[in-house]
């Protein structure tokens, strides 16, 4: 039997038919994408090249945004103004109950000048007209004012006053040797002769709500009387006070 004798490889080093040379892909220029990580300038784009062209998307998100944030400052709107008008709605009744000027003496200095010496008492009643909710007052200052005339302030402790509870707050100011115009001092001997007193009076502290297990507190407020007649007061008309929270004087 004969050798069989094995064919040479092929000329050139070529492969085999089975198996094909890798080809190489060459990508042109223009075929790099929009959303290519390069940056640079390329023709006809005026900005860089983004990571992502989502302007659609980008529109939604803005939009979602915008109303998530509206609707947050809306919901603090809403809560305040509830709060505002629930803290309003609890606060006590203040009227002015008796006024006197004990002492008051009226003496000339001079032609044009009168010397005054008075006291002023004011009664004030409180009353809290919640069912279930106490109020705490801390302490307050207190200034009458007579015709005009500063009559000096007062200072008041603090108290806690009991749901559906009245309470008295009797306020006493004195004042000596106040230098006035003559005829202011001649007014007001007429005036308390007949009984025409007009005074001012203003409370200012802070106050707190008490709602059992949840306490409100430090809360400003001002107590204003204003144009208080001594007649209506002797008549027992008690006329009512205005309050104000979150105010100063």
């Amino acid at each position: 039997m004969s050798d069989i004798e094995t064919p040479p490889p092929p000329a050139g080093g070529s492969h085999p038919a089975s198996k094909k040379p890798k080809q190489t892909r060459h990508v042109a220029f223009s075929e790099v994408s929009e959303c290519s990580t390069i940056t640079g300038n390329y023709p006809g784009k005026s900005r860089p090249c983004c990571r992502c062209n989502c302007r659609p998307c980008c529109f939604v998100c803005s939009a979602w945004t915008c109303l998530t944030v509206l609707a947050v400052i809306l919901g603090i709107l809403v809560l305040g103004v509830w709060f505002v008008s629930f803290i309003k709605s609890n606060l006590p009744e203040v009227r002015v109950q008796r006024i006197s000027f004990p002492g008051l003496r009226v003496a000339n200095s001079s032609k044009q000048e009168t010397l005054l010496d008075t006291g002023v008492e004011v009664l004030l009643n409180f009353t809290n007209i919640n069912e279930k909710i106490g109020i705490l007052y801390n302490s307050m200052s207190a200034e009458v004012i007579l015709e005009d005339i500063r009559m000096g302030q007062a200072q008041v402790s603090g108290f806690f006053q009991e749901p559906r509870n009245q309470k008295m707050l009797k306020l006493a100011t004195q004042v000596t040797h106040i230098v006035i115009p003559k005829e202011d001092g001649q007014d007001l001997q007429s005036d308390l002769k007949d009984g025409t007193m007009v005074l001012d009076v203003v409370l200012n502290g802070t106050l707190g709500f008490d709602f059992g297990s949840v306490k409100l507190q430090s809360l400003p407020f001002v107590i204003g009387c204003t144009d208080i007649k001594q007649a209506e007061v002797d008549l027992g008309l008690e006329p009512r006070c205005s309050i104000r929270i979150f105010a100063f004087k």
